[in-house]
């Protein structure tokens, strides 16, 4: 009798556990940065690292980005313009540097979905302040998907105070997310 119990509590279990995740994912992304080359060793960036691989994740993905788990693999490294290209460039959307961008966004690795990637972040840390974007994958002109982000200036990230520059930093890179969503059927 207490096995049949068993079984049922196991399989309810099972199915509640099911539906919780049923639609929600993780994103493979990549971010690049422009800025301040030493941002990667900030308080902040470790303690946001620390608290992504401890699944510790930020409200946010379940609002804003539609439900996402927040992200899943995370690229990281600098981002050099060329052809002369400038960071305003990549702001105002620059459709030569954004198809570029998207094309190696396309490009899949052991690491991300057969797609490969869902978006790319630009972050400029410059002097305690972020801005940041995200750009999509992908674009749906047709439904006026740009798959561009609005850029979001002014961030402030106090690196004496790493644990709460690293839910800033989280809750910015969830803002910008929207656009990643765009051709994965989130």
């Amino acid at each position: 009798m207490k096995i049949r119990l068993y079984i049922k509590v196991f399989v309810i279990t099972s199915m509640l556990t099911q539906l919780a995740c049923a639609g929600t994912k993780s994103l493979d992304v990549k971010m690049r940065n422009v800025g301040e080359a030493d941002f990667y060793n900030s308080p902040i960036f470790k303690q946001y690292l620390e608290n992504k691989h401890n699944d510790d994740r930020d409200e946010c993905w379940h609002n804003y980005g539609d439900g996402m788990s927040g992200i899943g693999f995370f690229s990281y490294g600098m981002l050099t313009l060329v052809n002369g290209h400038k960071l305003q460039d990549i702001w105002n959307g620059k459709k030569e540097i954004i198809q570029k961008i998207r094309k190696g966004l396309h490009q899949a690795n052991e690491n991300t979905a057969s797609e490969g990637y869902h978006g790319m972040y630009i972050i400029y840390p410059k002097d305690g302040y972020l801005t940041i974007m995200g750009i999509g994958a992908n674009a749906d002109p047709k439904k006026g998907l740009t798959g561009i982000s609005t850029v979001i200036k002014g961030i402030k990230l106090d690196q004496a105070k790493p644990k709460e520059g690293a839910k800033i930093f989280e809750r910015s890179l969830c803002r910008v997310s929207k656009p990643f969503n765009i051709g994965f059927g989130v």
